[in-house]
């Protein structure tokens, strides 16, 4: 949901989280030792312009609220894309320092100020969520608070109110390439999201995309091995062959099946795999009328996210660097 600034009057997004719900590893420490969600603090440590912009964060009994910026269309019927000139470039990742988020979180080092455990009452964002009865009970519970649902700023409904529900090559192009970048960055910040997909992929009518929901995140040292997981958490239909065959897998290379996965949702609207037969064998099977018009490169990095075998699978490095890739950010061709 969104809310507004009471006194600078713009509006951001809110996101609730119930405290019950968060998973023993989806918590972090703050300076004063008060537990906090994982992806809150990992937001207001990232800098990169295709991530989502952490605001605030603030607390009751039962939820945390994630004060995030808006960003996207509100996509409904009849909104068209904005044609970009020719000379229209991604913004470029801020210079960073040589020590990594995942250095920052494990040495419990918190940038003070970011973060607020104000009551939502305190805020200046107007939350007032909590409700005194005459009968003295607390009768709050943890669904959430009554909103008016907004068109959705997100892929998903982009690509579903595009004419044919499905984007132009050239345009799937420019929107991967985004994400790709984005992935990149995480990647060597040690950062997996685990959840990458149309839905947390919030896109504007200039189709420049940011990646929200990091409630799935996991953080590593990026100069060791990535550890191997047992439990999924993501998407059943973004889900790695490795996944499926419930093995333990390693984060990154399940993460650039999502990347195909994705890729093949904005070409053509759908799943790269008919069956889940096709999925477990890394067998890419588009429809017959879209897949025609794809080209034999794309085609080819498609093929290379979602090789079944993830020690053979393309690693982030050798998706950015593929032919079709080169030159998508600089330019919408």
């Amino acid at each position: 949901m969104s809310a507004i600034h009471r006194h600078e009057g713009h509006e951001v997004a809110v996101k609730f989280i119930i405290k019950s719900k968060i998973p023993e590893h989806s918590w972090a420490y703050d300076d004063d030792g008060n537990r906090i969600p994982l992806e809150a603090k990992m937001l207001s440590l990232v800098n990169h312009p295709g991530i989502i912009k952490f605001i605030d964060l603030f607390e009751d009994e039962v939820y945390f609220y994630l004060v995030e910026e808006l960003h996207g269309t509100p996509w409904s019927a009849g909104v068209k894309f904005s044609k970009l000139p020719d000379s229209a470039t991604m913004p470029s990742r801020s210079s960073s320092s040589n020590t990594s988020v995942s250095d920052v979180l494990a040495d419990n080092i918190y940038r003070a100020s970011q973060y607020s455990t104000r009551k939502p009452e305190d805020s200046s964002l107007g939350l007032h969520l909590r409700e005194e009865h005459s009968d003295g009970v607390d009768h709050r519970t943890p669904s959430k608070p009554e909103f008016v649902r907004r068109p959705s700023r997100d892929l998903f409904e982009c690509i579903e109110q595009s004419e044919y529900k499905r984007l132009s090559e050239a345009d799937a192009r420019y929107i991967f390439a985004q994400v790709v970048d984005i992935v990149d960055y995480l990647d060597d910040e040690g950062i997996t999201h685990r959840d990458v997909k149309d839905e947390n992929l919030v896109i504007d009518e200039n189709l420049k995309v940011k990646l929200i929901d990091f409630g799935s995140v996991v953080i590593t040292d990026p100069t060791q091995p990535r550890p191997y997981y047992d439990l999924f958490y993501g998407t059943a239909a973004y889900a790695s062959s490795e996944i499926l065959r419930k093995m333990p897998y390693q984060a990154p290379p399940a993460e650039i099946w999502t990347l195909g996965v994705l890729l093949s949702y904005l070409l053509t609207g759908s799943s790269p795999f008919p069956s889940e037969t096709h999925a477990l064998e890394g067998k890419v099977k588009l429809d017959e009328q879209c897949g025609a018009r794809v080209s034999r490169s794309c085609l080819h990095l498609m093929k290379r996210c979602l090789d079944a075998d993830p020690e053979r699978r393309a690693d982030i490095k050798e998706v950015k660097a593929h032919p079709w890739l080169k030159g998508a950010l600089a330019r919408r061709c």
